[in-house]
């Protein structure tokens, strides 16, 4: 019994992942997420039901379209396993509670604005840097306002963490534009760091910054030096996005390091 919820909830998790997809891809272009129904970004063609099952339908599929041939992005089934085996994980860890399902809303809100931020910064014929949708962030605080009340039985606790993740990007962000006189943060990242504390509460806050800070730093130079670029422009919403999910699986450990509670 155990495992037969453990697979129905990696299938949850593998099918929010293909919604996913579609926020990830229509939102940063103002498209709506509903119509037209899916479609192969070259042929135009729409995409039959035996043919958008998540993960398995790219492998039967070999990664292309079924009527043109193009290829399929890899990122689309990276996606849902990722999202998949993220819920496995926190069902795991938490079991049938209500902190379960904060636990999958951080995931699915937070892994739908890094996969924004990151495709929309790769595709730089049609942006110029990363976008984190306000449909994401915005909605994302709200399920985490309403999910992290029941969960801490507590309205400030949502409320003092929203509030310490957006001071605690904007102030910064806020006095290097003063000094520098060019913007240091975008307000999607200023955002999602509010969203993140909402659902995580205040105390997070302080790991996530300087988490996602570390991890783009390491990640962001590495990247200079493999490709040989310098000044790259490196979106940090994915980086926020590893941060928060660290957190949701050690928070209590990381709280213990940091603040010897």
């Amino acid at each position: 019994m155990e495992s037969l919820s453990a697979f129905y909830i990696f299938c949850i998790g593998a099918c929010l992942g293909s919604f996913m997809n579609v926020l990830t891809c229509r939102l940063p272009r103002g498209c709506s997420i509903v119509t037209p129904p899916s479609s192969c970004p070259s042929c135009r063609v729409r995409i039959r039901q035996f043919d958008n099952i998540p993960i398995i339908s790219w492998f039967i599929l070999k990664g292309r379209c079924r009527n043109c041939g193009a290829r399929i992005s890899i990122m689309y089934p990276i996606a849902e396993i990722l999202t998949g085996l993220l819920f496995l994980a926190a069902y795991l860890k938490l079991g049938m509670t209500s902190q379960m399902y904060l636990a999958f809303s951080i995931i699915f809100f937070g892994l739908a604005a890094a996969f924004a931020d990151l495709m929309t910064a790769l595709d730089t014929e049609n942006f110029e840097c990363g976008i984190i949708p306000d449909g994401i962030v915005y909605t994302g605080l709200g399920v985490g306002v309403v999910l992290s009340y029941f969960a801490n039985d507590s309205i400030m606790f949502p409320v003092y963490g929203a509030v310490t993740g957006f001071l605690g990007l904007f102030v910064p962000s806020y006095l290097f534009k003063l000094i520098r006189k060019k913007e240091g943060m975008g307000g999607g990242d200023i955002k999602l760091t509010a969203m993140f504390g909402a659902m995580l509460g205040a105390k997070s806050v302080f790991f996530i910054i300087f988490g996602s800070a570390f991890f783009g730093a390491v990640i962001g130079i590495a990247a200079q030096i493999i490709l040989k670029k310098k000044n790259m422009m490196i979106p940090f919403g994915p980086f926020i996005t590893l941060a928060s999910i660290i957190y949701l699986f050690y928070g209590k450990t990381l709280d213990a390091l940091l603040f010897g509670i």
